[in-house]
């Protein structure tokens, strides 16, 4: 296929996972109109805290997440492949969790999981820190998967900052890289754009960064401006800071006029 049609869902959080199971089956509901291939949320879908005790204590294991629930059920009721940025989730026989990105096909299936590689161990400032390795579990293999035989890598919000994964997943065949994130005011605001738009052009793909956006339990803030940007690093959309869905729909022959003009992803 040559079109292939994205809806991307910005949208705040609320504090519990059954909330925000609620809150998403309303905004898919609103992309119907577009008829997506794919159905894009941000890093953090379930629950999104400061607070590490209130995270362990709300948070769900896969099995009885109330967001997978109900995006199976709507994925397979609407034929649309649905990729939850992220979940938060607890894992049997482990104090740990895991950042885990879940690919649900048009049957209602889990295609694909990935799990966050790099984890978000940061000083942002005096009064703002993040030690994810604390709390969660290092994901260790590289994912590409399939839409309707177009290849899809998967990647988590801090991942943007290591060049080597978006290399990996574009040379072994990745059209589409997806960077469901949440992040901080601060960083999006001085590197979001920037990174993103670096990694679709270096890569000569198509790069779907859908951002987390507002206020959050324990006041803990994300910046929103979820972005598309095509193989030449044009911005073919963009959200702002609140919630919002964009839908776009994308040319995969643009990857391979790119790679024509500009064929850096052959020499290295």
């Amino acid at each position: 296929m040559n079109k292939f049609k994205i809806s991307q869902i910005q949208f705040e959080a609320k504090d519990t996972p059954l909330e925000n199971a609620f809150l998403l089956e309303k905004l898919f509901q609103k992309t119907l109109k577009f008829k997506p291939d794919l159905i894009c949320t941000p890093e953090c879908s379930n629950i999104i805290t400061h607070d590490k005790k209130y995270l362990i204590n709300n948070s769900t294991y896969q099995y009885n997440c109330p967001i997978i629930k109900k995006a199976k059920i709507f994925a397979k009721q609407n034929k649309v492949f649905i990729n939850i940025g992220s979940l938060l989730l607890k894992l049997k026989e482990n104090k740990k969790l895991v950042n885990r990105s879940i690919l649900i096909d048009n049957n209602g299936k889990i295609k694909s999981t990935y799990d966050k590689i790099h984890l978000f161990d940061v000083n942002i400032s005096s009064r703002e820190t993040h030690r994810e390795s604390h709390f969660f579990i290092k994901g260790k293999r590289k994912v590409l998967s399939k839409i309707k035989n177009v290849k899809i890598g998967l990647t988590i919000c801090y991942d943007l900052r290591f060049p080597d994964l978006y290399r990996y997943l574009a040379k072994k065949g990745a059209e589409i890289i997806l960077i469901p994130a949440a992040f901080t005011v601060p960083t999006g605001e001085a590197h979001w754009n920037t990174l993103v738009r670096a990694r679709a052009i270096e890569n000569s793909v198509y790069i779907v960064a859908t951002n987390m956006c507002g206020s959050h339990h324990s006041g803990r803030k994300t910046y929103g401006n979820s972005i598309i940007f095509n193989p030449w690093g044009i911005k073919l959309n963009h959200a702002l800071s609140k919630t919002k869905i964009i839908n776009t729909t994308i040319d995969l022959k643009e990857i391979n006029r790119v790679r024509k003009r500009v064929p850096s992803i052959y020499n290295d």
